[in-house]
C-alpha cells in the first residue's frame, strides 16, 4: 500500500502519519472485535437465565400440583378417618340400644362431652397463655 501524497507533508511525516492511522485501524478493530466478543458473552449469559428461569418455573409448577395432591391425599384420609370413626360410633350405640345398654351410652356420652370440653378448654387457656407472654 502506498502513502498518498499529502502536500506540505514532509515524506516522514506522511510515513509517521500512515503508521499512526493503520495503528489506530488496528485499534478500532480490535475494540470492535472485543465488543462482538463481548455481545456474544453478554447473549450467553441471556440464554443461560433464560434456560435457568425456565427450570425454575417448571420446578415451582412440580411443587405446586405436588402440593395440591399431597393435600388432598390428606384431605381424603381425614375424611375416611372422620367417616369411620363416626360409624364406629353409630354401631356402638345401635349395639348397646338393642341390648339394652341405654344407661351405658349415656356415661358414655357424659365422658365424652367431660374429655371434649376439658381439651376445648386447655387448647384455649393455653393459646391465651402464650399470646399474653408474647405481648410482655
Amino acid at each position: 500500500m502506498t502513502a498518498p501524497d499529502l502536500p506540505d507533508v514532509p515524506k516522514s511525516n506522511q510515513e509517521a502519519l500512515l503508521r499512526m492511522v493503520q495503528a489506530i485501524a488496528e485499534s478500532q478493530a480490535k475494540e470492535v472485535e472485543l465488543k462482538r466478543q463481548e455481545l456474544d458473552i453478554r447473549s450467553q449469559e441471556i440464554a443461560s437465565n433464560e434456560r435457568i428461569a425456565m427450570k425454575a418455573i417448571e420446578a415451582q409448577e412440580r411443587f405446586h400440583i405436588d402440593g395440591r395432591v399431597q393435600y388432598n391425599k390428606h384431605s381424603m384420609h381425614r375424611y375416611i378417618y372422620i367417616i369411620l370413626t363416626v360409624l364406629l360410633v353409630c354401631a356402638f350405640t345401635l349395639i348397646m340400644v338393642m341390648n339394652g345398654g341405654k344407661e351405658v351410652i349415656i356415661e358414655v356420652l357424659k365422658m365424652a362431652l367431660a374429655a371434649a370440653t376439658g381439651a376445648f378448654g386447655g387448647y384455649h387457656a393455653g393459646k391465651r397463655k402464650k399470646d399474653n407472654s408474647d405481648e410482655e
